[in-house]
């Protein structure tokens, strides 16, 4: 008799062992995958039919601030360039479309940049609209190409179509893929 309570007791104490595995397993494995409100954002509609030109809207796609644009048509770009690899690297991307989204993400240290529809005095014209980042001074174009400062690399461009007066991020159109600056 002796010997089948130790049986019972051995495998009672492996049982609860398994469990107290399994309860402490869950949640790191949990927290490896997605983060289930980042998977509910993977794609945003933004009505765009009330924009007026040069007006800037805030969004959140997969966590990232998003600037939603509309310039006017036609917009032409007087101010500077910064002549390396990336020059026109965005503008090219979004190709001819007056209404698109970016990442708001400045690419030197994260901050945040804000838009300055009526210029800003650190560069020449100063009159141009551009996004200015607080944090060091990068300048960036309508299209988040960075023309001045500290910033290595343009603002990342999300997928994105343009349905009627709905803008659809997070869906291949004519932005096809995901262009993160940090990949």
């Amino acid at each position: 008799m002796e010997a089948s309570r130790r049986d019972f007791l051995e495998y009672s104490i492996g049982a609860l062992g398994m469990m107290a595995a399994v309860g402490a397993a869950y949640p790191i494995l949990k927290s490896l995958g997605p983060n289930a409100a980042t998977s509910l954002q993977s794609k945003v509609s933004y009505d765009i039919s009330q924009f007026k030109p040069l007006e800037l809207r805030v969004t959140s796609w997969k966590g990232f601030p998003t600037f939603v644009m509309k310039l006017p048509d036609p917009f032409t770009w007087d101010g500077p360039q910064r002549n390396n690899k990336y020059k026109n690297h965005n503008r090219d991307i979004i190709g001819n479309h007056n209404v698109y989204a970016l990442i708001g993400v400045c690419t030197h240290l994260g901050c945040i940049p804000l838009w300055k529809p009526d210029g800003s005095h650190s560069i020449s014209p100063s009159n141009i609209p551009v996004f200015h980042c607080p944090c060091h001074g990068s300048i960036y174009t309508p299209w988040g190409d960075n023309i001045l400062g500290p910033a290595p690399l343009p603002l990342g461009v999300p997928p994105q179509n343009l349905n009627g007066n709905t803008l659809e991020i997070g869906t291949a159109g004519f932005v096809k893929k995901f262009w993160d600056p940090y990949t």
